[in-house]
């Protein structure tokens, strides 16, 4: 009877590890699919709020006042769509008010470090700054180099509102566009 017991107990680790494995490569797939289709969504929030909070300004602000909005919204979005491995650039105005660029850069702040055994590690302190840029568009165009790679938009009648993410995830750059 030992003889048969030890062969169940065999099948019974055997078969846990397999199930095991399955689970572990699920749980791995379904991160990966969590982290490339966030910044999707986050295009689909920005396209849909960026144009209401536009709209607003068009109809009930003048243009200096829809650009504070604007750099307002901005900072409160970047805020709430994290801006670890992330980079906006907004792209909005229109001809005659001008057109403005937005976008986060990350500004050091300072290092902390203390030595260990004759080296000295540090922690890096980085904060996220919203900085706008007022730009003059050629021939009815923008275009917005992220990363060497440029993007063109073009400038339509009244208001516009045009933007790029770049979000870098497992050393790869991924970057949608209005």
């Amino acid at each position: 009877m030992k003889r048969g017991s030890n062969k169940g107990q065999f099948y019974l680790v055997a078969a846990m590890v397999i199930i095991s494995l399955i689970v572990g490569f699920a749980t791995i797939q379904n991160y990966t699919k969590k982290k490339s289709i966030k910044i999707y969504d986050i295009k689909d929030e920005l396209g849909i709020e960026g144009g209401k909070v536009l709209d607003y300004g068009t109809f009930y602000l003048n243009d200096s006042d829809i650009t504070a909005l604007v750099e307002n919204f901005s900072n409160d979005f970047f805020n709430y769509a994290g801006t670890e491995n992330r980079t906006f650039y907004l792209v909005f105005g229109d001809t005659t008010g001008g057109i403005y660029v937005i976008n986060n850069t990350e500004i050091e702040t300072g290092t902390i470090s203390t030595e260990v055994g004759g080296t000295r590690p540090g922690i890096t302190n980085t904060i996220s700054k919203i900085k706008a840029t007022r730009i003059s568009p050629s021939n009815g165009e923008v275009k917005v180099s992220v990363n060497g790679a440029e993007y063109p938009f073009e400038l339509k009648e009244g208001e516009n509102f045009y933007f790029i993410i770049s979000e870098e995830v497992g050393g790869e750059q991924h970057i949608v566009t209005s």
